[in-house]
C-alpha cells in the first residue's frame, strides 16, 4: 500500500493560516479526484475569470470558472459554496440603469452565446469564498479537510464571521470604470474601481481582514479586479455581435454613471449558494462602535 503523502503548501503573510499540511491520505485522494474531474471537464487548461489586463479573453472562451458554474449552453449548474458580497441597494436609481442594460442584454441576438444571471442577483463581490466545485489549495479555508462537505465548509467560515467585526467606515464607495467595462474582452460586467484612494485602501484592508477569517488567499488578493456581473460569455461574439454589445454599453453607461456617479453600497454580507441565480444572506457583517 502507498503511504500518505505529505504535501505543505506555504501562504502567504497575514493569510492567518502558516502552512497548510494534507497529511492524510483521504485529503490527497480528495484533491486528486478534484483535479481528475476538472480534467475530465476539459476545463483545466482554460483560463480563468477576471485576469487583470487580460482585454482579449473574450477570445477564449468559455473560462474554467464559467465552465464551473454553467453548462455550455448557458443553462446554471449546481455551484455551491460561500462569499461575501454587496447586493445592490433594492430602492437604488443605479441599480434600476443596469436592470435596464440586463434587460436589454437579454433581447439582444447574441443573448444565446451568454449565461445571464437573474437580475435579483446583482451584486459586487468583495471577497469571493469558497466553493464546492474548485477545491484548490489557495481558495479553501485551510482548516477545513477538502473532503469536507459545504455546508461543513459554510458552518466553520459562517461561526467565524459572526465574531468578525468590520474594522473600517460604511459606507463602501465605488465607481463604474466606464473605460475599463467598455475594453473587457468578455460580456457583460460592470468593471467598478474605489471612489478615491481612501476607499481603495478601505477595501484593500477590508479584503485582507477576510482572508485572515476565511484562512486563505486567492492568487489575484492584490489585485483583484471589483465588478458587478450581468451575464457570464460562453461563446465568442462575431464582429457584428461585438459592434451590438458595444453599443448596447454605449448606450446604457452613461445612464448607470448619471444614476450614481459614485455608488455606496452598505453593511456587506456573508451569503451561502446553491447556485449563481441566488444569494442567501447568513449574516450582515457586524462593525465596531
Amino acid at each position: 500500500m502507498t503511504p500518505p503523502m505529505r504535501v505543505t503548501f506555504p501562504f502567504g503573510r497575514g493569510s492567518g493560516a502558516g502552512n497548510r499540511d494534507l497529511s492524510t491520505a483521504g485529503e490527497t485522494e480528495a484533491t486528486v479526484e478534484c483535479v481528475e474531474r476538472t480534467l475530465a471537464d476539459g476545463v483545466a487548461d482554460i483560463p480563468g475569470d477576471d485576469v487583470p489586463g487580460d482585454d482579449d479573453a473574450g477570445e477564449r472562451l468559455p473560462t474554467r470558472d464559467s465552465l464551473l458554474k454553467f453548462n455550455r449552453d448557458g443553462s446554471v449548474r449546481s455551484f455551491a459554496g460561500n462569499t461575501v458580497i454587496c447586493h445592490l441597494p433594492q430602492q437604488c436609481a443605479m441599480r434600476d440603469a443596469t436592470v435596464a442594460l440586463h434587460d436589454d442584454i437579454a433581447k439582444s441576438a447574441f443573448r444565446s452565446k451568454l449565461a445571464l444571471l437573474p437580475a435579483e442577483s446583482l451584486h459586487m463581490t468583495v471577497f469571493p469564498g469558497a466553493n464546492d466545485q474548485d477545491r484548490t489549495i489557495s481558495g479553501w479555508p485551510s482548516d477545513v479537510p477538502l473532503t469536507a462537505s459545504i455546508e461543513e465548509c459554510n458552518r466553520v467560515v459562517g461561526e467565524r464571521m459572526n465574531r468578525f467585526q468590520i474594522d473600517c467606515q460604511l459606507p463602501l464607495r465605488v465607481r463604474v470604470d466606464t473605460k475599463r467595462t467598455l475594453d473587457y474582452g468578455r460580456a457583460c460586467t460592470l468593471r467598478m474601481t474605489p471612489a478615491d484612494d481612501t476607499e481603495n485602501l478601505k477595501l484593500r484592508n477590508l479584503r485582507d481582514s477576510l482572508a485572515e477569517v476565511y484562512r486563505f488567499r486567492l492568487k489575484d488578493h492584490s489585485s483583484y479586479e471589483f465588478h458587478i456581473t450581468v451575464a457570464y460569455q460562453m461563446t465568442p461574439l462575431s464582429a457584428l455581435e461585438k459592434d451590438a454589445y458595444r453599443s448596447i454599453l454605449e448606450m446604457h453607461l452613461p445612464r448607470i454613471v448619471a444614476a450614481a456617479p459614485v455608488l455606496e453600497l452598505g453593511i456587506p454580507e456573508f451569503c451561502t449558494f446553491k447556485d449563481m441565480y441566488r444569494f442567501d444572506v447568513q449574516k450582515m457583517l457586524s462593525t465596531k462602535a
